[in-house]
């Protein structure tokens, strides 16, 4: 199954699985969780949500729904989680994005992810690829071979203006000592569309976007930025020359800060006993997802790594932030 199929089906179920919810708390006085999401139904953040809800209501006895709350970037779904009541009835899913880089390319960014939320644990890794069009580099067949390319071409794209894509361009940029214009994009989609149509030479996009596009040789991956190959045959940015480039987004749940210690720990073992699952472990496969499970400790500990490496990073490429 595709992946578009797989996220259209977790979509279809949203409905009736909230119309299903609803009708249990009417029914009942069990409480209710909400995992607040920032995206609209079907996108990857909200399947994954789906995917894993179903699996925490019997360990936390609860009605487990998942609420999507899109809007500014995603940014909206994390202020709304930061002032709800911390009582355990209120989990944030988010990324990495928005907990490490976002602090550094908004100059009003509304919470402060190292202070207002309680890490529990992650849920998944995704990893980025490095891709050309066919069309408009039609000889280009890895990253070094773009680097000597783009010197007639730098324009690359990605998924909006401060995201992970941008500053994984600009880091390359810097490494290999040339100039490439960012060009962002309004969603994976349209920028993927571009690069299949030939209209951009080159991009940067989560991993799990691009796969489904190579069978139609309109795209070249050139290379993948997880620790480890993903995809026989392309090599990662350690093995292509460009070892500073490793990079793996998350996507985790977090709490509003001063939620007691028990509802935390609930949570993640809840989450890691749904990962066991052979029904999600599939589903993350079919997305191209990698089942991560970091404990709190472990990932507050990478929010303060993350945090520090991507201040650092986008200091560097002389970004200013945004208002």
């Amino acid at each position: 199954m595709k992946r578009r199929q797989v996220l259209t089906r977790l979509a279809m179920g949203a409905v009736g699985a909230a119309q299903a919810a609803h009708a249990q708390v009417l029914g009942t006085s069990e409480r209710t969780i909400r995992i607040v999401v920032g995206f609209p139904p079907g996108g990857s953040t909200d399947s994954i949500a789906r995917a894993v809800a179903p699996h925490l209501e019997k360990p936390l006895r609860a009605n487990v729904i998942v609420e999507n709350k899109p809007g500014a970037g995603a940014r909206l779904a994390n202020t709304f989680v930061k002032a709800a009541k911390p009582d355990g009835n209120t989990l944030l899913l988010t990324s990495s994005s928005l907990m490490a880089v976002y602090p550094h390319v908004f100059r009003n960014l509304g919470y402060d992810p190292l202070r207002d939320y309680v890490p529990i644990t992650s849920i998944v890794n995704m990893e980025f690829g490095f891709v050309t069009s066919t069309a408009a580099a039609p000889g280009v067949k890895t990253l070094h071979e773009y680097v000597q390319w783009s010197k007639s071409n730098g324009n690359y794209g990605g998924v909006g203006v401060g995201s992970i894509p941008h500053f994984l361009g600009a880091m390359l940029a810097r490494a290999a000592g040339i100039q490439l214009n960012y060009v962002p994009f309004n969603g994976g989609a349209p920028h993927l569309q571009a690069l299949n149509g030939g209209q951009i030479p080159f991009g940067v996009d989560v991993l799990a976007g691009i796969i489904p596009h190579l069978s139609s040789g309109r795209v070249r991956l050139l290379a993948t930025s997880g620790p480890e190959r993903s995809v026989q045959d392309v090599p990662t940015v350690a093995e292509a020359g460009f070892r500073d480039l490793t990079t793996e987004d998350y996507t985790g749940l977090f709490y509003p800060a001063g939620t007691p210690t028990e509802h935390v720990r609930q949570v993640e073992a809840a989450v890691k006993a749904a990962l066991r699952q052979a029904s999600v472990q599939e589903t993350f496969r079919q997305l191209a997802f990698k089942p991560s499970g970091a404990d709190s400790t472990q990932l507050a500990q990478r929010m303060q790594t993350d945090f520090q490496r991507w201040r650092k990073v986008i200091e560097e490429t002389g970004f200013k932030p945004i208002d």
